[in-house]
């Protein structure tokens, strides 16, 4: 049973702290409360891990959308980059790619820097 509580937490903290589970469900005195405290944890852990990544995917994906509206808008303009002042949309097509460029950028530092480790 404990192999199946195990499974439900991501591997990092597998690896990190599973025989410390395991462990602490054996030698409980409350095994059921303790089983439905270990699912709840596990649960959270995945959340956290699923809603941490979500920003960047979300990002990453906006970056290609508005690449691909770029793409498709210079295609139509007749003289290429140099129409693009002159079209409403294809300067909106460009502003949007720059900013989801730069709010993937921006998220891409501020997951570097929260998962650097801190000096000693």
């Amino acid at each position: 049973m404990t192999r199946w509580l195990l499974r439900l937490y991501p591997v990092w903290f597998r690896d990190r702290y599973g025989p410390e589970i395991t462990d602490v469900v054996a030698r409980s005195d409350h095994r059921f409360r303790d089983v439905v405290d270990v699912i709840v944890h596990a649960g959270q852990l995945r959340w956290r891990d699923f809603m941490s990544h979500l920003p960047r995917h979300v990002a990453s994906s906006a970056v290609i959308i508005a690449v691909l509206v770029l793409g498709y808008t210079l295609n139509d303009l007749e003289g290429g980059i140099t129409d693009i002042p002159r079209h409403w949309w294809s300067s909106l097509a460009l502003g949007g790619t720059v900013v989801s460029v730069v709010a993937r950028a921006l998220l891409g530092v501020a997951e570097s820097r929260r998962h650097r480790p801190s000096a000693p």
